[in-house]
């Protein structure tokens, strides 16, 4: 990358901060900050109760003396010693600002955490630049893809306020398509160093979530096809680091979740969540919300995209490597929407194909001619800055449309004593109000049930909140 490119990334990166500084560190709220919260829960308890006391897995719920569940409320497979844990995903993007927090000295708060995860946005549109580079040797189309990828809805979302492993997991995966791409692109065969840094670039994709997985199937079914039809044999290399960096990823993390459940329980856990989230047999309303998912992450780009489609003969110097880039970035995607179509449901698994989208509507923009091509993407880049606000609209950390969850959460923490058990009655609180209040909420249909679960806990006191048109209303009760 040269000097002057660098800078201007930079410089962009540093003006996508300034775009998104009014919606950092507001109470976490809507659109997925749900998932911020979580993660923050999580790192809450490793830091006060240690982490190992947790094992190295994510507790969602508090274990104070009256916030461990009791027996009798729940039958969820990843229950342990009264302690709720979150295994869906594997533990890097826990790990690594658990580390971060623990480096500093410093809380776990949720702008320290916008702030680790707005870096990693620098470092994927670095990684970005790099590998559509290996595309388009001389001309402008690494530094327009880097620079819509800092510009865009979606990254300029889940890479700043939103946090969670599946997107996160984009920051590995990139260096993984970059070193694969070289890879795959060799006339003189693989070396082992590069199926090493293969399987290295894999592992920490698949450690961070599971579309490390999809990304090792890409490389083994690619490695397949080159050796089939060059009869070289160093390209099975590939395939072995395809299965050496996916499995160890995998074992790795079932021991870790192994800690605090046992193999049945895991496995119940897992069939749970694809039973939730995999492909079932209706489909159709899907389709309009992948579409919807895309609309809202990635509009923008119907401009350089178009640009693309119309020049695309005369943009692109490494054809074959052009391909390869298709198939490494769509192709996990693809994979993601065919077995966890319930999944994808969520916008921020749209997030994952920016890496093909920002690269095609790069070498579109670089299609055009000079002046156009910078006109173009000023005007791509604009239209993502708005398109962002319409869905994220900047607001003051008063603002009660943004402030209402953190609002009953302080509430319940300035109500609930240390020895009572929280309860909340007939609603159910997202994880950002059990992230305000620092305290694990027990959802219960009435006093009786309440009463129950005091009784099991072995808590004599107890307190329920009740939702009304003022706002929270408090009674206290005891066992008897």
């Amino acid at each position: 990358m040269s000097r002057r490119h660098l800078l201007l990334l930079l410089l962009a990166f540093a003006v996508s901060v300034v775009v998104r500084w009014p919606l950092l560190n507001r109470p976490l709220s809507g659109h997925h900050e749900l998932c911020t919260a979580l993660v923050l829960i999580a790192l809450h308890s490793w830091h006060h109760d240690g982490f190992l006391a947790h094992h190295g897995a994510p507790a969602i719920t508090f274990t104070g003396p009256a916030d461990l569940i009791p027996p009798g409320y729940t039958d969820a497979p990843a229950l342990h010693d009264g302690v709720l844990y979150y295994l869906s995903h594997p533990p890097l993007a826990f790990d690594l600002p658990h580390a971060l927090f623990a480096i500093t000295g410093t809380e776990p708060n949720a702008l320290g955490l916008q702030l680790f995860n707005l870096f990693f946005h620098l470092l994927t549109a670095i990684g970005l630049y790099l590998v559509v580079r290996e595309l388009q040797r001389d001309g402008p189309a690494p530094l327009f893809a880097a620079l819509l990828y800092l510009f865009m809805p979606a990254p300029l979302w889940f890479h700043g306020n939103a946090y969670m492993s599946d997107m996160f997991a984009q920051n590995a995966w990139v260096w993984h398509v970059l070193v694969a791409l070289r890879a795959l692109t060799r006339t003189d065969g693989v070396p082992w160093r590069m199926a090493v840094l293969c399987a290295l670039t894999l592992f920490l994709t698949t450690l961070i979530s599971w579309p490390g997985v999809w990304a090792g199937v890409a490389l083994g079914m690619i490695a397949i096809v080159q050796w089939h039809q060059q009869r070289d044999a160093t390209r099975l290399r590939l395939l072995a680091s395809a299965f050496a960096g996916v499995g160890l990823a995998l074992a790795f993390t079932a021991w870790r979740w192994l800690q605090v459940v046992d193999v049945d329980a895991l496995l119940a856990y897992f069939s749970g969540r694809y039973a939730e989230r995999g492909t079932g047999s209706e489909h159709g309303g899907m389709l309009r919300t992948l579409l919807l998912n895309y609309r809202i992450s990635w509009l923008p780009l119907l401009l350089p995209l178009v640009s693309l489609l119309r020049k695309r003969h005369s943009v692109i110097s490494q054809r074959n490597a052009l391909w390869l880039f298709v198939v490494l970035t769509a192709l996990p995607v693809i994979l993601e929407m065919a077995f966890l179509l319930e999944y994808t449901g969520h916008d921020f698994t749209a997030l994952k194909a920016g890496l093909l989208l920002c690269g095609l509507g790069g070498l579109g923009l670089s299609a055009m001619r000079a002046g156009w091509s910078w006109a173009a993407l000023a005007v791509t880049c604009i239209s993502g800055v708005l398109y962002f606000y319409r869905t994220n609209p900047p607001s003051s950390p008063t603002d009660e449309r943004f402030a209402w969850q953190m609002e009953q959460g302080l509430a319940i923490a300035r109500e609930a004593r240390p020895d009572e058990m929280v309860f909340t009655l007939g609603f159910t609180p997202e994880p950002q109000v059990r992230w305000y209040a620092k305290r694990t909420l027990f959802r219960v249909d009435d006093t009786r049930h309440a009463r129950e679960l005091l009784r099991a806990s072995g808590n004599p006191k107890g307190i329920f909140f009740r939702q009304a048109a003022a706002g929270l209303s408090h009674e206290r009760i005891t066992a008897d």
